[in-house]
């Protein structure tokens, strides 16, 4: 009977073990050479790989496709990715430390607790940015202090966690700190409960975003749309709301001032 269990549970981590090592469908050096091979002026087709947990750092991505590719833990410190299609791409845990991802489309993109810093201390360059990217209905957790979202598409995108069956005791919320967004779109954007202490939304459009228990002191909204914002409960000391339009409509707003 011993032995039997012995023969079961060994067949059981003989099946298990292949699964839980599987490697990504290329190499780094494949990655590398298939970039570099592409001519001037041509798209590299990268999607729906599994390329995760691969050193690519500081790689040109010539504005691949990259639609649905799996990043997680991939190594993009200072690559640049600037122009790529990144739609439903998976970058959670990935390193994105002076990642260019300016001008990317990461439409229903996964960038869940990734490495943007150095270490702990306040954010310095380089930066992470997704100047002028494209992340409708993209998810967005963990720490992304100083990031620049300027001029981004952000449509209903969620930032923190979005189900409760998530890590939500170690990244309850999004930290947002001293982000930059700048003339970004946020319209119907959950930005919930998150940290955004001195965030930049100049003339940014929060039409309908949910930023309910949101910490927003010394946030700037000069010039920002805030109509049918919910800003229940959020912590707004001081916060320069006296530039934003559409304050008659937004939610909640009075009990916080």
């Amino acid at each position: 009977m011993l032995v039997g269990r012995k023969a079961i549970l060994w067949m059981i981590l003989c099946c298990a073990v292949p699964a839980a090592v599987r490697a990504a469908d290329m190499t780094a050096r494949q990655v590398t050479a298939l970039l570099f091979a592409t001519p001037s002026g041509q798209t590299p087709n990268l999607s729906n790989k599994d390329l995760s947990d691969l050193d690519l750092s500081g790689l040109n991505f010539k504005k691949a496709k990259l639609d649905g590719v799996n990043f997680y833990g991939a190594d993009l410190t200072g690559a640049d990715l600037s122009g790529a299609s990144l739609k439903a791409a998976r970058l959670d845990r990935a390193t994105l430390i002076g990642t260019d991802l300016s001008r990317a489309d990461l439409s229903g993109a996964s960038i869940l607790r990734p490495n943007v810093f150095v270490d702990m201390a306040t954010p310095r360059a380089p930066i992470l940015s997704f100047r002028n990217a494209r992340l409708v209905a993209a998810h967005l957790n963990g720490r992304f202090d100083s990031v620049d979202f300027s001029d981004a598409d952000l449509t209903s995108a969620t930032f923190g966690p979005r189900d409760p069956r998530e890590e939500v005791l170690i990244t309850p919320m999004a930290s947002l700190a001293a982000a930059n967004f700048s003339r970004a779109n946020l319209t119907e954007a959950n930005l919930s409960m998150n940290s955004l202490e001195h965030a930049n939304f100049r003339d940014a459009n929060l039409a309908r975003a949910n930023l309910r228990g949101a910490r927003l002191g010394g946030a700037n909204f000069s010039g920002a749309t805030l109509d049918g914002a919910d800003l229940t409960g959020t912590a707004t000391v001081g916060a320069n709301l006296s530039e934003a339009r559409g304050l008659q409509s937004a939610i909640g707003l009075s009990a916080t001032r």
